[in-house]
């Protein structure tokens, strides 16, 4: 099916946060039928780790590209006997397989379809952060996930992290003294966009479903695999990626809830087939409740609304 038509039959409706152990706490001695939808190499790390609990029995991956869809399935064969059913489309696979969780690591911008068919479907969902392109995705993701009473649990992993958990009670008892200002960095490598030409659409992946409710355009290898989150088109650059993680860990560290805000992010206009490439730099007030800045020095260009309904 070509995303046109796609569009036209899928309803761009309607995150709530939960707990995957109350899932697994309803019959602790079942494996629970589980699918996963994006079988790239984090959508792999998670369901290594669904695997790992012993709860999980993978029915079902989904993916555009055949070749990351055959090698998650021999994966999962080798790695637990399970001998996943492979499909190109995420609904047919909900659809046929009706698991009990869903795993929904996409690139960004088919979070918020393949997160709402999943819960319609009856699945429970864990989704990679960020919950979605937009704010007003978001927002549909959490009334899907209201209205079929569905468990969803986004990927702020580090939330669960010992090292993180043991931070958050050091800062919280007041050892660090009163906390006044929050500084978040990431540490990639930066500099110059260089341009990279189009490329012939790689055999066995299906570009116009893989660019879906996005923009279609040209295949890039820069896009994929794994570049998609520098472009806007499809997520929302460093502070969408890395921003998230970092974003949501000071609040939570300084128990800020989820407070008013407009985050910034900046972009420029990439020489590469006229991409709209994303650079991070924070603007705005405050999303955290005290100053705070989110930057890679050599990549501002101009501003945009990010966050903002």
């Amino acid at each position: 099916m070509r995303r046109r038509d796609f569009l036209k039959t899928s309803a761009a409706a309607t995150l709530a946060y939960g707990a995957m152990p109350a899932v697994f706490a309803q019959d602790r001695g079942k494996r629970l039928r589980t699918a996963l939808i994006g079988a790239g190499w984090w959508g792999m790390n998670i369901l290594h780790e669904a695997m790992a609990s012993g709860r999980c029995q993978v029915t079902g991956i989904c993916d555009v590209d055949q070749k990351a869809l055959q090698n998650a399935a021999s994966d999962v064969d080798q790695k637990s006997g399970d001998k996943p059913r492979q499909y190109t489309d995420f609904r047919e696979m909900l659809a046929w397989e009706r698991p009990e969780i869903c795993i929904v690591a996409t690139p960004d911008h088919w979070h918020p379809l393949a997160m709402i068919e999943a819960v319609k479907q009856g699945a429970h969902v864990y989704v990679e952060k960020p919950v979605s392109h937009t704010v007003l995705e978001g927002r549909a993701m959490v009334a899907a996930a209201r209205a079929a009473d569905r468990v969803v649990q986004v990927g702020t992993h580090r939330r669960t992290s010992p090292h993180c958990q043991w931070a958050r009670e050091f800062i919280q008892t007041g050892k660090l003294g009163k906390i006044g200002f929050a500084r978040c960095f990431v540490h990639y490598g930066g500099g110059p966009e260089k341009p990279m030409p189009n490329d012939p659409v790689p055999k066995g992946l299906d570009w116009d479903f893989w660019c879906g409710p996005a923009p279609l355009r040209p295949y890039n290898p820069r896009i994929h695999p794994k570049g998609f989150r520098m472009f806007l088109d499809y997520a929302n650059g460093q502070l969408g990626d890395w921003g998230v993680h970092w974003l949501d860990q000071v609040r939570w560290v300084m128990n800020l809830g989820q407070g008013p805000g407009t985050p910034g992010l900046s972009c420029v206009r990439g020489p590469d087939c006229g991409s709209r490439s994303a650079r991070s730099r924070y603007s705005g007030p405050s999303p955290l409740g005290v100053p705070v800045l989110d930057r890679q020095d050599d990549m501002s260009v101009r501003a945009i609304a990010w966050g903002m309904s």
